[in-house]
């Protein structure tokens, strides 16, 4: 075979030496050679080498390979291929012939797009040649770089899907052999291979693409840095050719993290940085690649990317909406590419971050991304992740409510398509609240019900079972909300029948009283919908629509016998018929969804009939019932439903179980005589019916008697007439007496004709046989709630059979004799019984009086104005009893009756009479607080929406403010009160303020939004000061003797308004009258009357609870403890803590409050007279110089003589200034004796060593927006310098605040340029204290100035909201001058020495700072020389700026207009004491001296901190 092959190539070889001109010939020749050279192993021997050479050379000649023809190109490039394979590894040629050899190798890769070309498989013989054994490396020894360019760019450009996986991976090898065995990659090579990365390329193929990154992949580790140079260079656009330019790195990046993420570690900082750009274009298109590069699917996100990761999640907080938009999109598809991905715990949470986004447009984005992930897959998102999303159903946006509820209703179906709805059954639940939301109503949430809540392909029965588990779950809220709509829905039809009914009228008249009949059948229908007004429009548009064809299809829909489906079609073909274009579309859309059964029809109920039996076999007695309530509510709105159906009910009712037998009669009862026909007179049935009502239990009797009505053709007067004769002698018989009694009530309410025949006999045997009966007490000391006698029990039943008399259906006012009632039921809220000879346990008398009061609220729902005020009281006063069971059982059937709108909101008030019982529970108070709270505020809403509801004559009780009246008279009346002459203890008032404060409190929450406010709104101040004034004007109209408590209690009141106002302002507001309650109070005398007439603005108290003293005390109360907290006794405490062991420590500021609060009640008692003459005398008052509190302290420190406790005194805190001036403003509140301000308790306090040193008033300016309470104020420290010998050591702690009432307002005249160049201390509320600055300019336009602080810091005020204290009065800080330079460089000096002493620079102390901090460096500089300015201002101050230096004082509420002379002496006092000439040169070294221990003196005790000032001035 080899000889054959050698002669054949040494022929080829001789005939090529001189080659034939004829084509074909050469052609024949090359296609030998390239035969015998195929035939040949590699590597052949030395002899058929040697044979071969001839053609070897022959076959390389210049006019060969140059040749025109592509044929012969082709078959000499399959014989130099084969020549390079069978010599290798040796190279055959010179460096020149190979280059053209593979030159011409190279060029006939570009036929491989021919697939079906006659050429084809040789050209693909030498590819697969050239890649099998690798003789393109070659190629690199020759250097022919742009030769592999263009291999690699016609690979590029030839490859398809159509060729053969052996073609692409025989390119792949090529490639991949060539990139690995470079040293280093030419960038244009690497720019053809990047360049044909990237989605949605026209001129490049998918085949190319995927070839394309298939090299990177396994050439990773070559390609990463020349891939990294090139991303960075393109993304800081140093790339500045045309071609590179256009391509777009991000699409790059892309491919290469889809097959070798790895290589792109480096640019992973670069790609953060775009993604955190201020350029929204660049950050916009990274998170784009981001989101892509994490949604592809089947991919995992590596390690390296996890720091991206991180970077692109927080780009769902971008300022930019259209990036937080990109992201949402972009974890929606991470998502939905792999649901079960690692990283899926952070994404949803991150999603649900972005459900409260101030945009709507995201909120409703967020809504979307769950809603369609969970549809994909439901376990990828949880339950409660979906109830987050559920929350959107209360959005403030209205788009983002409807989507939301769409989307939850997307995902509902898609649980029941699935088979998963147990767990989404919560779903339904929150689209029916929505009929709550103003905005929503019953159109949309009974359109989602219908028409998208579950599956198309769900059959009846699918449905019925899902709604009979749905009502299991759902809550009385719910339940509540699908009765309104399908009460809506009866509305509808009823209305829309009627008005069917007069188009024959209409058309043959033109009656105007038809038309009008049919407008108000209009109205009537339109408020069933969102829009009531354009709901009444549409109406008369559609009664103007002649189309017959509308009005037929509507009247099909109105026939309870179209099934669901018939609707639905009948509905389709309504809305195709008018045309989306009409403008009654809309409108008829929801219109057909109303007047329809499509939520329920008949076939509904056929089935729900049938899943009884099917529950009761099971015995799973929840669903049962739960069919049942479905019944009842279908049979109640929508009655028609149930005919046909009276074979099964009476089947139902023929069954044993309890709960199935009321069911169907409430349906029956609830039928409206429907299955009347179907019955006929059925004996059997009526008798059935009797026997329940004699003998069944009280619920049945109860329906039993309401289904015998509903099914006889009288309304049952005749049946009803037969049983009530039986009842009647049952009753003398005294059998069955529970049923007998419940029976007879409900015959009273539903024929009151037939019970008044006999209405005396029953009445007479209630009260004298039941009521009056009487029972032997037992010996037991504790009695059950439970412990209810059946006595008891019965006569319970008796009081409500009387109640029900006086309740008929129809006619009630016509009822006469309800004042006996009333008494009977008096007297059992008086004593337990209806009389007191009657004896009976403490439980049932409980039992009973609880009984009488809801009676009472159920009364009055009709018979309100026949109801006594002391009756009323009465009932209020229900709460108190002795057992909790009664007082949360009635205060929940006040809230409900209330809620129900059956009931006065004036019976609120017995959620605050709870004066006199024991103590709730937390969870009892918050309840009841909480019940109340939702009472004021659905009073508002009736007070903004004008809901009419029963009033006492003028005074509409539906305004909440409204209930202060009934509250007051209450709680004047009430037993517990104390007695205003007799009790002068504050104490025993607190209980009644914490009532009245809750209850104005919650006035502030009362907003239509449910928000909580902080403060009472102008209106409502001047409507509460209002009642409050026409109270004052009025007299108790039952007793005059309590006038003076109503009065009392108005004070307080006026107390608490005072405090809860928004702005004082307000409380000088002219008042309005207000007619009060006729029944409370009555106009006082005319003379009286006329004395007031010119009053305008709320006044004084006219009790001592209006004094000053105790305005102090209610006003330092806290109120935002727990109302069961009592204060605290003060004399009791002080006396407790003089008389604590030697090692505890009194704080100085316990001591100062105890011992002025003494003086101030001994003073009264000495006022009084109730004081004996001795303690008149004592030392702890005196009138003519009012209080020496440090004179006290003296006198308690030296009496408490004993060995000195020296504690170890710490260095201050970092927020405490080290040259604070100590100088503070005491805001503990002293009230004087015959004004209704407050002053400060240092106006009347001497100083005794300190005073000829130091005034230690400070000028107290507060917020504008009035915090007279003081609740953001910090009581200062005071400095006593007394002998501490022999004393105990007092702890001085810091002390809250006590909250100062009247602090006025700064006018504006204080905060001009007035202040410029003076020293003044701002107030930091976060870091409790006071910064001294320096006023430096003034802002007329924006009334602001500019201070610059002492640490270096400059501020931008408004002074008139600010607190402020004034350093020197008269005097501006001037600059400093030549004179001083030995002054300037001692102070500097000790400044510097006392900043080396302490590891704290006063710089560097934390204050609750608006602005940043300064340099270290500059600010100690601007340190130093504000320090000796400071210092200069000192030595240079003249004797009328000493005398006003640190002078300040707290300004108080017409403080200029009603100070007395007592009161101007002591500040004439103030400033007699002010240091004089002599002293004015050691005021700085003093006021030093006190500031070096004022930073220790927080926690010193007293006799240290005394110690160390004594022993300074005996130094200085």
């Amino acid at each position: 075979m080899s000889e054959k092959i050698q002669n054949v190539l040494e022929e080829v070889g001789s005939k090529l030496e001189n080659p034939p001109a004829n084509k074909d010939a050469l052609v024949k020749l090359l296609k030998q050679a390239a035969t015998s050279l195929s035939e040949l192993e590699q590597s052949p021997s030395k002899e058929l080498l040697k044979s071969m050479q001839p053609f070897v050379n022959a076959i390389v000649k210049p006019e060969l390979l140059k040749h025109h023809d592509k044929e012969v190109k082709l078959l000499l490039a399959t014989n130099t291929c084969e020549i390079l394979r069978v010599t290798a590894p040796e190279a055959p040629y010179d460096d020149d012939v190979l280059k053209d050899i593979f030159r011409l190798i190279v060029s006939t890769f570009s036929g491989l797009r021919d697939t079906k070309g006659p050429s084809y498989g040789r050209r693909v013989t030498i590819l697969e040649t050239v890649a099998k054994y690798k003789s393109c490396i070659v190629m690199l020894d020759l250097e022919c770089d742009d030769l592999i360019n263009e291999m690699f760019t016609t690979f590029f450009t030839v490859v398809s899907d159509g060729h053969s996986e052996t073609v692409i991976t025989s390119m792949k090898t090529i490639m991949v052999v060539l990139l690995e065995e470079s040293e280093d990659i030419n960038q244009d090579l690497l720019f053809i291979i990047l360049s044909v990365l990237g989605r949605d390329k026209k001129a490049i193929t998918m085949a190319a693409r995927k070839l394309a990154m298939n090299v990177i992949g396994q050439c990773a580790g070559k390609l990463e840095p020349g891939i990294k140079n090139f991303i960075v260079k393109s993304m800081s656009g140093e790339e500045a050719s045309p071609s590179v330019s256009q391509i777009d790195y991000h699409e790059i990046i892309y491919d290469i993290y889809r097959c070798a993420p790895q290589a792109l570690a480096g640019i992973i900082p670069y790609l953060s940085g775009e993604l955190l750009t201020d350029k929204l274009d660049v950050r916009l298109k990274a998170v784009k690649l981001v989101g892509d590069l994490f949604s592809i699917p089947g991919c995992s996100i590596p390690d390296t990317f996890h720091p991206i990761f991180l970077d692109f999640l927080k780009r769902l907080t971008d300022r930019a909406v259209v990036v937080r938009m990109s992201v949402l999109e972009h974890v929606k598809l991470c998502m939905l590419s792999n649901p079960s991905r690692s990283e899926s715990s952070q994404l949803i949470s991150a999603l649900c971050d972005r459900l409260l986004d101030y945009n709507e447009s995201i909120r409703q984005k967020v809504v979307a991304v769950v809603s369609d992930i969970a549809c994909h897959k439901l376990s990828s998102i949880s339950p409660n992740t979906l109830k987050l999303v559920a929350d959107r159903l209360r959005d403030k946006s209205l788009h983002v409510k409807k989507y939301t509820m769409e989307r939850l209703s997307d995902i509902y179906r898609t649980c029941c398509t699935k088979h998963m709805s147990d767990c989404y059954d919560w779903i339904p639940g929150r689209i029916l609240r929505c009929f709550y939301d103003k905005d929503f109503r019953s159109d949309t949430v009974e359109y989602i019900l219908c028409m998208f809540l579950f599956p198309a392909g769900f059959s009846v029965n699918d449905k019925v079972r899902t709604w009979v588990r749905l009502f299991s779950k759902f809550d009385k809220v719910e339940i509540k909300a699908l009765e309104k709509i399908l009460e809506q829905k009866q509305r509808t039809t009823f209305y829309l029948t009627k008005r069917y009914s007069f188009s024959f009228t209409i058309q043959e008249s033109d009656d105007l009283e038809v038309k009008k009949k049919v407008i108000i059948c209009f109205r009537y229908m339109s408020h069933c919908f969102t829009d009531s007004t354009k709901a009444e429009l549409d109406f008369l548009l559609l009664h103007q629509l002649k189309d017959a064809n509308v009005w037929k299809i509507l009247t099909k829909l109105l026939d309870p016998v179209t099934s669901s489906l018939q609707s639905s079609k009948s509905r389709d073909e309504l809305l195709k018929i008018v045309g989306q274009k009409h403008p009654l579309y809309g409108f008829l859309n929801i219109l057909s969804i109303k007047c329809s059964y499509i939520l329920f029809d008949k076939d509904y109920v056929k089935d729900i009939l049938l899943e009884v039996d099917l529950q009761k076999s099971s015995r799973n007695s929840l669903l049962t019932q739960s069919c049942m309530n479905i019944l009842v509510i279908l049979a109640s709105f929508s009655p028609l439903l149930f005919s046909g159906t009276e074979k099964d009910l009476i089947h139902l009712l023929e069954d044993d179980n309890e709960a199935i037998k009321e069911g169907v009669l409430h349906v029956l009862a609830k039928s409206d005589g429907v299955i009347r026909e179907q019955l006929g007179e059925s004996s059997k049935l009526g008798l059935f019916l009797e026997r329940l009502c004699l003998e069944g239990s009280r619920r049945l009797a109860k329906y039993a008697v309401l289904a015998l009505a509903a099914i006889t053709k009288d309304d049952g007067l005749k049946s009803l007439s037969v049983l009530y004769k039986k009842l009647v002698d049952l009753l003398e018989k005294k059998t069955h007496l529970p049923s007998v009694l419940q029976s007879l009530g409900c015959i009273a309410q539903t024929a009151m004709p037939v019970f008044e025949t006999q209405e005396t006999k029953i009445q007479s045997f209630i009260k004298k046989d039941i009521l009056g009966c009487s029972e032997k007490t037992s010996d037991k000391t504790k009695e059950s709630w439970d412990d209810r006698t059946e006595l008891c029990s019965l006569k319970i039943y008796g009081i409500k059979t009387l109640v029900k008399s006086y309740l008929p259906v129809k006619d009630t006012h016509l009822r006469v004799g309800i004042g006996d009632l009333i008494k009977v039921l008096s007297n059992i809220l008086s004593f337990g019984e209806i009389s007191k000879d009657v004896e009976s346990r403490r439980v049932d008398k409980a039992h009973l009086k609880l009984a009488s009061a809801k009676a009472i609220l159920r009364l009055s729902s009709n018979w309100d104005e026949k109801i006594p005020v002391d009756v009323f009281c009465l009932t209020l006063r229900t709460s108190e009893l002795g057992f909790p069971e009664v007082k949360r059982l009635f205060l929940r059937k006040v809230h409900q009756y209330i809620k129900d709108r059956s009931l006065n909101p004036k019976y609120a008030c017995a959620f605050l009479l709870d004066l006199g019982s024991l103590p709730s529970v937390q969870e009892e108070k918050s309840e009841e607080n909480r019940n109340l709270n939702d009472i004021i505020h659905m009073c508002q809403q009736g007070k903004t929406r004008q809901v009419s509801v029963q009033s006492d004559g003028k005074f509409l009780a539906v305004h909440p403010e409204n209930i202060l009246p009934y509250l007051i008279h209450a709680l004047a009346h009430h037993p517990s009160f104390p007695s205003l002459d007799e009790c002068k203890d504050y104490k025993a008032y607190e209980p009644i303020y914490r009532k009245l404060y809750l209850f104005l409190s919650m006035l502030t929450h009362g907003n239509e939004d449910g928000k909580p406010g902080d403060s009472l709104k102008k209106e409502e101040v001047i409507s509460v000061l209002s009642i409050l004034e026409s109270i004052r004007s009025s007299e108790d109209a039952t007793d005059t003797n309590i006038s003076k408590n109503s009065y009392a209690i108005c004070d307080l009141c006026f107390l608490i308004v005072k405090r809860l106002a928004q702005k004082q302002e307000d409380l000088q507001e002219p008042l309005v009258h207000v007619h009060v309650p006729q029944g409370l109070y009555t106009e006082k005398d005319k003379n009286e009357e006329k004395e007031k007439e010119d009053k305008k603005h709320a006044t004084k108290g006219q009790t001592w609870l209006g004094e000053a003293s105790v305005v102090a005390h209610f006003e330092s109360l806290n109120m935002e403890a727990n109302e069961s907290v009592a204060s605290i006794n003060i004399e009791d405490d002080m006396l407790k803590d003089f008389e604590e062991a030697d090692d505890n420590e009194v704080p100085l500021g316990k001591i100062l409050e105890r011992l002025k609060a003494k003086i101030t009640k001994e003073r009264k008692l000495v006022k009084n007279g109730s004081i004996s003459p001795a303690v008149q005398n004592s030392s702890y008052i005196d009138n003519n110089n009012d209080d020496d509190i440090f004179g006290m302290v003296r006198e308690v420190d030296m009496n408490n003589s004993g060995v000195s406790n020296v504690h170890e005194i710490t260095k201050s805190d970092e927020k405490h200034k080290r040259k604070r001036i100590s100088n503070q403003t005491i805001s503990v509140s002293v009230a004087k004796c015959q004004k209704s301000m407050v002053l400060s308790v240092f106006d009347n306090i001497k100083m005794s060593d300190l005073e000829d040193k130091l005034d230690l008033e400070d000028h107290v300016h507060t917020k504008e927006h009035g915090n007279t309470d003081g609740s953001d104020l910090e009581k200062p420290k005071r400095h006593v310098d007394t002998d501490v010998d022999n004393s105990k050591s007092v702890s001085l702690k810091k002390r809250k605040r006590v909250s100062v009432a009247g602090l006025a307002k700064v006018g504006e005249s204080q905060h001009t340029t007035d202040l410029i160049g003076r020293r003044i201390k701002v107030w930091w509320p976060k870091d409790k204290e006071f910064y001294e600055g320096l006023v430096k300019s003034y802002d007329h336009q924006k009334k602001k100035h500019v201070v610059l602080y002492n640490d270096g810091d400059v501020e931008v005020l408004r002074l008139d909201k600010e607190r402020w204290v004034l350093q020197n009065k008269s005097s501006k800080s001037p600059r400093p001058k030549k004179g001083s330079v030995n002054k300037k460089t001692k102070v500097v000096d000790n400044f510097k020495k006392n900043n080396e002493s302490s590891d704290i620079y006063p710089s560097s102390m934390v204050r609750g700072k608006r602005t940043l901090r300064k340099n270290t460096k500059e600010r100690r500089k601007k340190l130093e020389y504000l320090e000796v300015e400071r210092t200069y201002d000192l030595d240079n101050m003249t004797d009328s700026e000493h005398e006003h230096e640190d002078l300040t004082f707290s300004k108080v509420n017409n403080l200029d207009s009603d100070e007395d002379a007592s009161d101007k002496q002591r500040a004439k006092d103030a400033e007699n004491r002010l240091p004089n000439d002599s002293d004015s040169e050691n005021v700085a070294d003093v006021s030093e001296s006190i500031e070096e221990y004022d930073d220790e003196s927080d926690d010193m005790p007293l006799g240290v901190w005394k110690s160390r000032v004594r022993k300074s001035d005996e130094s200085k």
